[in-house]
C-alpha cells in the first residue's frame, strides 16, 4: 500500500462529478465605486514590495498553523465523542410544535440527512453568503474593502488575504463558486475527513492568495482580488492527483467524460499560460497557486503536516487533563 492509503478513504474508481466552470472570477465582475477607487487610487506600490509580501506570507503561515492546531484538536474531541450534536442545538432554536413547525421539521430532516462532510460544506457556503450580503450594504463597504479585499496597495495586507477567501461581491461570482464547492468538495472530504479538509481548504486558499499577491507585487499590478476559487481549485487539484483515473464531466456536457489526470494537466497549462501572458480576466496566479498546493499536499504535504498531528494531540491531551489519547 502506498502512503496515500494512510489517509485516503477509497472512492469508486469512476467518480462522476458535475463540475461547472470553476474558472470563476476571483475579482468581482462589477465592483462598487469604492472598490474601483481602492484598486486605482494608488499610483505606485512603493519600494517595500518584498517587505509587504513577507508580512502577508508571515501572517498566512501563522494563520495556517493556528488552523492546523484547531483542526487537530477538533478531530481529537470528535474521536472522544466530546462534541455536542448540532441537532439538539437546532431543536432549542426551533422547538417542536406540531401546530406550526412543519417547515421546521423539513429543515431538520434535510439537515440530519446530510453527512458530516456536507454539513461542513453548508457551513462554508453560509459564511460566504453572509459575507456577500454584507458587501451589499453601502454603509459597510469601507470596512469590507479594508478587511475582505486582498489589495496589494492597502496598508493592511495580511488579514485581508485570509478573509478574502470568503468574500464575493458579484452574485454570479458567489453562485458559481458555491456551486462548485457543493459539487466537488465532498470528494475531498471523503479523502481527508472533515477536520483535515478544513485545514487543507484554508491553507490552499491562503497559499493561492499569497501567490496572487506575489505576482501582483512583482509586476506592479494594483488590481485587488477576492473569492474562494483558489481554495476550491486546490481541492480539485488534490482529488485529481489522488485519483487520476477518476472520470469527470462538465455540467450540461455529461456525455463527454474525461479523466481527472487530463483535467489537471489542462488546468495547469491554462493557468500557467494565464500567468505568463498576463491575462487579466481571471486571477490565474491564484488558481495556479491553489492547484499547486493541492498537488503538493497529496504527494508530500499530508505526511509533513497532518501526519505529524500526534504531537499536537498529546499536547492537547495533557492540557486537557483527561484519559488516554485516542486515534
Amino acid at each position: 500500500m502506498n502512503a496515500l492509503s494512510r489517509f485516503l478513504i477509497p472512492l469508486r474508481r469512476s467518480v462522476r462529478h458535475s463540475v461547472t466552470s470553476y474558472k470563476t472570477l476571483r475579482s468581482a465582475s462589477k465592483p462598487s465605486k469604492l472598490l474601483v477607487k481602492s484598486a486605482l487610487g494608488s499610483d505606485a506600490l512603493g519600494p517595500d514590495k518584498f517587505a509587504r509580501f513577507l508580512k502577508a506570507a508571515g501572517f498566512c503561515a501563522t494563520a495556517s498553523g493556528v488552523t492546523y492546531i484547531g483542526c487537530v484538536i477538533w478531530q481529537y474531541e470528535n474521536v472522544r465523542n466530546a462534541l455536542k450534536s448540532v441537532v439538539p442545538a437546532f431543536s432549542k432554536i426551533f422547538p417542536n410544535q406540531k401546530s406550526s413547525s412543519q417547515w421546521q421539521d423539513k429543515i431538520m430532516g434535510y439537515w440530519t440527512d446530510l453527512n458530516d462532510g456536507k454539513k461542513l460544506i453548508v457551513g462554508l457556503i453560509a459564511i460566504n453568503c453572509i459575507v456577500f450580503s454584507l458587501w451589499q450594504l453601502r454603509s459597510l463597504q469601507p470596512v469590507m474593502t479594508k478587511y475582505f479585499l486582498s489589495d496589494p496597495t492597502a496598508k493592511k495586507i495580511g488579514l485581508p488575504t485570509l478573509l478574502s477567501i470568503f468574500s464575493h461581491i458579484a452574485p454570479l461570482h458567489v453562485f458559481c463558486n458555491m456551486y462548485v464547492l457543493w459539487s466537488f468538495a465532498d470528494a475531498a472530504i471523503h479523502m481527508f475527513g472533515k477536520e483535515q479538509f478544513l485545514f487543507f481548504y484554508m491553507s490552499a486558499g491562503m497559499f493561492a492568495g499569497i501567490l496572487s499577491l506575489m505576482n501582483k507585487l512583482a509586476r506592479g499590478v494594483h488590481q485587488p482580488s477576492l473569492g474562494a476559487s483558489g481554495a476550491i481549485i486546490g481541492a480539485l487539484g488534490a482529488v485529481c492527483t489522488a485519483f487520476p483515473d477518476s472520470k469527470l464531466s462538465i455540467i450540461f456536457l455529461p456525455m463527454y467524460p474525461f479523466s481527472a489526470e487530463s483535467a489537471l494537466t489542462a488546468l495547469l497549462c491554462f493557468e500557467s499560460l494565464g500567468v505568463l501572458l498576463k491575462w487579466r480576466f481571471f486571477d490565474h496566479a491564484a488558481h495556479l497557486g491553489g492547484l499547486l498546493f493541492g498537488i503538493w499536499y497529496v504527494k508530500l504535504g499530508h505526511e509533513l503536516t497532518w501526519g505529524k498531528r500526534q504531537t499536537v494531540m498529546e499536547w492537547w491531551h495533557k492540557l486537557r487533563g483527561h484519559g488516554g489519547v485516542h486515534e
